[in-house]
């Protein structure tokens, strides 16, 4: 590895652990994260838990409804990667310092971790809640991985996009649905297979491919999106 690109990861760690030590002091912002994905799981296994449909019914509305919570739990935390350093006037400051690619990379890194940990959440307490039985774990976590890099990568680089716009998160979900929406039908499809106990070689493709997309794409346009 050479230096150039130890230092090019260095500083992006630098700035992941920026953003987890400014949260970890104000814990207001994961906190709402975690709220919301805990409302919403209660919401949902109170209308199509154990109580609705029956078990072998479900497979497919019970993916989709994981997912759905995934995305909008991430909705609410995720786009503040940038428009935080907006909001504080620590923007340019941040642009001195480090290149956008640089930026975005740790951003990135600290949105990924940030979706394991709702994850973390999500996943056991919707199976519980909707005795949801899952077949095979080490497809469900692959799925969840995979989905988790890609919605991590592709709401740092909106979220570089919209930070200086008005109305910034209505803009995000509006822009954000439609980049999304070829990672999260895939990642649905998967879930699905995994609760059946299988590897859906097919969807796991997709997503590789998406995250390989979505990464070129964010390092190259890093600079256009944060800087200009």
């Amino acid at each position: 590895m050479t230096p150039t690109r130890l230092g090019f990861w260095s500083r992006a760690w630098a700035v992941c652990a920026k953003d987890a030590a400014q949260e970890g002091k104000r814990r207001i912002a994961l906190g709402s994260i975690l709220f919301f994905a805990a409302t919403a799981l209660a919401l949902v296994s109170y209308a199509v838990g154990p109580f609705g449909l029956p078990a072998d019914a479900r497979a497919s509305l019970d993916a989709a409804l994981l997912w759905i919570i995934l995305f909008f739990s991430a909705a609410t935390g995720l786009p503040r990667a940038l428009v935080r350093e907006e909001e504080t006037g620590t923007g340019l400051a941040l642009r001195a310092v480090a290149p956008g690619a640089v930026v975005i990379a740790g951003k990135a890194a600290f949105n990924f971790l940030l979706f394991l940990a709702i994850a973390a959440l999500s996943v056991p307490t919707f199976a519980v809640l909707l005795e949801w039985r899952i077949e095979s774990s080490a497809a469900l976590v692959a799925v969840v991985l995979l989905g988790g890099v890609g919605l991590s990568i592709v709401s740092t680089f909106l979220s570089a996009l919209v930070a200086r716009a008005g109305q910034r998160n209505v803009l995000f979900l509006v822009v954000s649905f439609p980049l999304l929406a070829p990672l999260l039908l895939p990642a649905i499809a998967a879930t699905v297979a995994a609760s059946q106990g299988s590897f859906a070689a097919a969807p796991l493709r997709v997503l590789v491919a998406y995250d390989g997309a979505a990464t070129c794409a964010a390092y190259l346009l890093a600079g256009a999106a944060w800087e200009d």
